[in-house]
């Protein structure tokens, strides 16, 4: 007889990353059916209970405390299997690990050890951010700081205390750096070019940077300021200075500033720099409701886009015109192709079907979408980081009409790992959405990269079959969009990744921007003003 045991571990922590892979290895073992090894918060025990692995002492876990969840054909197998589990508990966990030669318990052993550092990467509680950062810097060193939830009065005196010394402050909440070729933290393996990047947008640098690599060109730097730079709180400090770098770095000919719009003190400033002190063109991609326009003086200098897809586009045609046809061929349909076939897969579709899903991993992905859903769709599209607050998910859980969900919001990521690592939460709300008659289309993003899941798609693989055939013994039909962000010389590889989809039955599109508009055009069965689509093309997919 199946049963479910929930063994309690009090005050004992591991890795988010340890217990992912622990799980995996639990699992494997004979008579095991289900197993989940997760420190006790809100989110890792609302998530038990969806996979029916939570009993009574689990609930009363604390966040300090580690739950082992496991489900076993028979209760007699209990009294061997735990004690196997609890030993490997104990264990070291590394596979999942860097290779490190090293490791160091202070600041100062390590920076006496290896003196020459001139980069670290801090990953650590944000409160405790300052007191490791001020050490760094005030040996010279640039630092990348992954971390959140770091005091802004924190962040504000360490990039003042940077800045007045010539040193950059990436971050904090720094998703991803590529910095002389090293991918930082979440990164992908692309080509060096003469594109250098300041964006205050972890996923928005990732997309950008792989879409210039698919076009041909390439990065110079990559340089991830932590989305609050932009803020007047901050004042832009890291953007300004990481600019000033590109500026007089000889191998970046052109510069691409990607965020959401900056506070207005903030790009007043930004602008006013570009203006007066580089010389270089510009693309500023500034993901927002309005487009910005520059100052007429400046405009044949510094051009503005609304989305990435069309900020790479932009670059292009700047920098290098022979290869814009080709890039645009690669990435833009024509507006009457694009239609045809969207028609074509929305033929199938029963009256009833009216609603999208949009599942993302990466935030400036989601943000991207909602932007163009608002165009193509309207503003009642409702999410967990909505446009419009009044178009919030009461429940991030539960989808309404419409919706598109940040899976790497705060509220599905406390105590747990990203779901660009993990997709365990993903896979729930796929299932989820799948037993909804009224959806009929379902997107999904693949960040691949360095720190991502080794094999994102074949995480992933079950749940889309399972959403398949849930559908069709409805006898429905959904169809599932995805987009990889990512490069052929990834660790998980791109095309490998892409075929894998195509195999399950799943539209893949070459940018997030082209996907999100194709769903648009799906779950309104093409019924959309031609005006309106041509100005939404205009404006997302072409330059």
């Amino acid at each position: 007889m199946e049963i479910v045991k929930n063994l309690v571990k009090m005050n004992f922590f591991r890795d988010s990353l340890q217990l992912m892979q622990l799980s995996e290895e639990v699992k494997k073992i004979d008579g095991v059916l289900d197993a989940a090894l997760v420190m006790g918060t809100d989110t890792n025990k609302e998530i038990l209970e969806r996979l029916n692995l939570l009993t009574s002492e689990g609930k009363a876990a604390t966040s300090n405390d580690l739950i082992l969840a496991i489900k076993v054909r028979d209760e007699s197998l209990l009294s061997r299997i735990i004690p196997v589990v609890e030993d490997m508990l104990m264990r070291p966990v590394t596979s999942l690990q860097p290779t490190i030669d090293k490791t160091y318990y202070t600041v100062e052993s390590a920076l006496d050890d290896v003196p020459n550092i001139n980069l670290a990467v801090i990953s650590i509680p944000g409160q405790h951010v300052k007191e490791v950062a001020l050490k760094l810097l005030e040996k010279g060193i640039h630092i990348h700081i992954f971390s959140d939830h770091v005091p802004i009065e924190d962040e504000v005196e360490l990039k003042k205390y940077a800045s007045e010394r010539g040193l950059l402050v990436l971050g904090p909440g720094a998703g991803t750096s590529i910095i002389n070729g090293k991918a930082i933290a979440f990164a992908n393996k692309v080509r060096r070019g003469p594109i250098g990047i300041v964006a205050a947008a972890g996923t928005g640098l990732q997309e950008v940077s792989v879409l210039l690599d698919r076009v041909g060109l390439g990065i110079s730097q990559g340089l991830g300021v932590g989305g609050n730079d932009v803020k007047e709180s901050v004042g832009g400090i890291m953007t300004i200075d990481c600019i000033k770098y590109l500026e007089q770095d000889e191998e970046t000919k052109a510069i691409m500033v990607v965020s959401k719009p900056p506070d207005t003190p903030v790009l007043k400033k930004i602008i006013k720099f570009i203006e007066e002190e580089t010389k270089k063109p510009f693309t500023l991609c500034f993901l927002g409701t309005k487009k910005y326009v520059p100052p007429k003086k400046l405009a044949k200098r510094i051009h503005s886009c609304r989305s990435l897809h069309a900020a790479v586009l932009d670059m292009v045609k700047f920098i290098n015109p022979e290869k814009y046809k080709d890039a645009k061929t690669s990435l833009s349909p024509k507006l009457s192709e694009l239609k045809k076939s969207c028609k074509m897969l929305s033929k199938n579709l029963k009256p009833g079907q009216k609603y999208l899903r949009a599942l993302y991993t990466g935030g400036t992905l989601m943000y991207e979408s909602l932007l163009i859903y608002r165009e193509l769709i309207g503003k009642d599209v409702y999410s967990n980081a909505p446009l419009d607050p009044r178009y919030k998910l009461e429940d991030p859980y539960k989808s309404y009409m419409h919706t598109v969900v940040d899976l790497g919001e705060e509220e599905f990521t406390a105590g747990r790992a990203h779901p660009m690592i993990d997709p365990t939460i993903r896979k729930i709300r796929l299932i989820e959405e799948a037993r909804d008659p009224e959806v009929a289309v379902i997107t999904l993003d693949f960040v691949l990269g360095y720190g991502a899941n080794p094999d994102p798609v074949g995480a992933m693989q079950d749940a889309i079959i399972e959403a398949k055939r849930i559908a069709e013994k409805d006898s429905r039909e959904i169809v599932m969009m995805a987009h990889v962000c990512g490069t052929e010389a990834d660790p998980q590889n791109s095309s490998i990744q892409e075929e894998k989809l195509k195999n399950l039955g799943v539209i893949v599109f070459p940018t997030n921007a082209l996907m999100v508009f194709a769903s648009a055009l799906v779950v309104k069965r093409c019924k959309i003003s031609d005006e309106k689509l041509r100005k939404a093309y205009k404006e997302f997919l072409d330059v």
